[in-house]
């Protein structure tokens, strides 16, 4: 068991790194293009004298018109394709730099489990703080609840902080705060339920029509394979969908879940017709 999970994680790792890496390249490809494309558009703009006006009714206008046309559109060009590239260098740094917990991740369950017991930790902390700043107990001072506050582990200046009014007049912590931190409490254990649900499937697959679907268990993806090459009008609803072209796996692909095999079912039964 210990092996298969090992080899889980380091297949989760290496999809990871190998996303990375592509958003890398395709991203320096487009800032090569970018700058190929800004540095034509540049010398395009020095073949006109500087402060040249257009010569209207010459014979030359509409040819200068056009060249003018021209060279708008390989800045416009080449500032889409600057853009290209970083979007795709921000998909690489989110990807390696951020703390999300992506469903693929084997680790997945353990992570979540850790995050949902330092939220309901820290909404703890929440209520024991408002019991206390709250409190109408009598002969009860300010000063005296700042002085429990610290003694329950609260920093000096935070427990000050609960009692400054916020823009509604409220101190200690304000109830909409609780109730987002209750939110995403039940998000997380459904989200755990799910994936502990998920864990006990096995990878499953089924035939519509000549297309084979496996509903893939490892890699968290409803996946569909095509005889040959779908018509336009598939290959788009398909995308409208959330299903993207894999050309690794050679399949048009989505998450997992009950609406994208629904809407799968339904492009294909329709495609059929």
């Amino acid at each position: 068991m210990e092996t298969t999970q090992t080899t889980l994680d380091n297949s989760y790792e290496a999809r990871k790194t190998a996303r990375i890496e592509k958003y890398r390249e395709i991203a320096d490809r487009k800032r090569r293009e970018a700058a190929a494309t800004l540095d034509r558009a540049r010398s395009m703009s020095d073949a006109i004298p500087l402060g040249q006006p257009i010569l209207v009714g010459h014979h030359s206008e509409q040819r200068d018109r056009n060249y003018r046309n021209r060279i708008h559109s390989t800045y416009s060009k080449g500032l889409e394709l600057d853009q290209t590239a970083q979007y795709y260098e921000r998909k690489a740094d989110r990807l390696e730099n951020g703390r999300a917990i992506s469903s693929d991740d084997p680790e997945a369950v353990r992570k979540l489990r850790e995050k949902l017991a330092n939220l309901e930790n820290l909404h703890e902390q929440m209520i024991r703080a408002n019991k206390i700043v709250l409190s109408r107990r009598k002969r009860y001072s300010e000063d005296e609840k700042i002085r429990d506050l610290i003694a329950a582990g609260y920093p000096e200046e935070l427990s000050r902080k609960f009692f400054v009014p916020d823009f509604g007049g409220r101190v200690g912590v304000p109830g909409y705060a609780l109730t987002n931190s209750n939110a995403e409490i039940r998000r997380l254990k459904q989200r755990i339920d799910t994936l502990e649900r998920a864990a006990a499937d096995e990878t499953a697959e089924q035939q519509i029509g000549e297309v084979r679907i496996v509903d893939n268990i490892e890699d968290n993806r409803l996946q569909a394979f095509f005889p040959g090459k779908p018509s336009d009008g598939v290959r788009a609803a398909l995308k409208r969908a959330g299903f993207r072209w894999s050309p690794s796996n050679g399949c048009w692909q989505s998450y997992r879940g009950e609406r994208y095999s629904v809407a799968l079912q339904g492009i294909l039964q329709g495609a059929q017709q």
